[in-house]
């Protein structure tokens, strides 16, 4: 499954790749698609949205599973005394990841790093 960072940051897949992503992908994009600072740059966020739904019409949901696996990757960032709220997008993908038993591929592992033991993750 492809983390946010793999999608925005438009590097090439190794061959044999069965990718798929998260919703939570999905609402960033728009968001930064929405917060863009000036014109040229949502034309361009623009292009890459439609381009990114296009290849994922599917993006796995937040659903009953997601949201347990979340709660627990919340947990475990407590417990090991990091604070959650600063990184809930990215464990609500990483979550998504645990509950459809992906490996998760990112740019960006330092917002993972506190639960990296508990999802498979792999750098681009």
């Amino acid at each position: 499954m492809l983390d946010t960072s793999i999608l925005i940051g438009g590097k090439q897949l190794p061959a044999g790749i069965e990718a798929s992503i998260s919703a939570v992908s999905i609402s960033e994009l728009h968001f930064g698609l929405l917060v863009a600072p000036d014109e040229d740059v949502r034309a361009e966020r623009v292009a890459r949205m439609g381009l990114i739904e296009a290849r994922f019409p599917n993006p796995l949901p937040l659903d009953d599973r997601v949201a347990r696996a979340w709660a627990q990757l919340q947990a475990a960032v407590v417990r090991r005394g990091a604070q959650p709220r600063t990184r809930m997008a990215d464990l609500a993908i990483a979550a998504t990841a645990i509950a459809h038993g992906a490996v998760l591929i990112t740019a960006n592992t330092k917002d993972l790093k506190v639960v990296e033991d508990l999802v498979q993750i792999r750098t681009l």
